[in-house]
């Protein structure tokens, strides 16, 4: 039986030791600091190479240093909020294709369509999902955009 690239892509992935940071690099901006850390240690244990920013400041400031291969954004931040910072990512030619998932609590469809307007890949709301289905979600948005 022939190997597909899917099915070796898993074996290799498989094979990795959780804290290899291979699957790629994750920006985590959010606020919150109990759920940045549960997102931040989730995304490493599945084998990503994790930063955090606690606000969208601070996000900037990080993404100015050094891309990664997604951005996972909240939207309700003090001083920069989401919105902005997603603006400003699409506004930069060194980050305009960069991949963002907006994780929010706001679920009103007007919020879901501004995100989408400035150019979010994918929204997600944080009350309906398990942190295995974000992880999926940002595995699925890698591997169309880099695979």
């Amino acid at each position: 039986m022939p190997i597909t690239r899917k099915k070796a892509e898993e074996e290799v992935l498989s094979s990795l030791p959780p804290s290899a940071p291979s699957r790629g690099a994750v920006l985590i901006v959010e606020d919150d600091a109990f759920l940045r850390k549960l997102l931040t240690d989730k995304f490493k244990n599945e084998g990503y190479s994790v930063e955090s920013a606690e606000d969208g400041r601070e996000a900037l400031g990080k993404l100015e240093k050094n891309a990664p291969s997604i951005v996972l954004l909240d939207l309700l931040m003090p001083e920069v909020d989401g919105f902005q910072v997603l603006q400003a990512i699409r506004a930069k030619q060194s980050t305009k294709r960069l991949p963002v998932v907006v994780l929010s609590n706001l679920g009103e469809q007007e919020h879901v369509a501004r995100a989408k307007a400035f150019g979010a890949d994918d929204y997600l709301i944080k009350a309906h999902l398990f942190l295995d289905e974000i992880v999926e979600r940002v595995e699925d948005i890698i591997k169309k955009r880099y695979l």
